[in-house]
């Protein structure tokens, strides 16, 4: 009888460990499943600011081209001005030598 009674309280004390160790492993479950759902979200909103971030690099990658075409063509106008501004100068020159000669 004794034996009965300890295996019958070997099986309550089983269940109840096994019961207690479910409870920790659902506990734990639902941690985890609430980490991930967390790193989802956070997963989500990184990719959105890096879509973001590369949007505006390109824009900037775009400005930075068109300011590089603008400086070199700003330089080849100074160059061109010069440019002309001597010939204007030698035609003058000329021309006052013109001016010279004829008085």
């Amino acid at each position: 009888m004794k034996k009965n009674r300890d295996d019958e309280q070997m099986a309550i004390n089983g269940d109840a460990d096994e019961a207690a160790i479910l409870a920790r492993l659902g506990e734990r479950v639902e941690k985890a499943v609430a980490v991930i759902g967390e790193l989802r979200r956070e997963r989500d909103t990184l990719k959105t600011r890096l879509a973001e971030a590369e949007a505006k690099l390109r824009e900037h990658a775009d400005a930075s081209e068109r300011l590089s075409t603008l400086e070199e063509d700003y330089d080849r106008f100074r160059k061109e001005r010069t440019d002309i501004r001597n010939r204007i100068e030698g035609i003058l020159a000329n021309l006052e030598g013109l001016d010279v000669v004829e008085e």
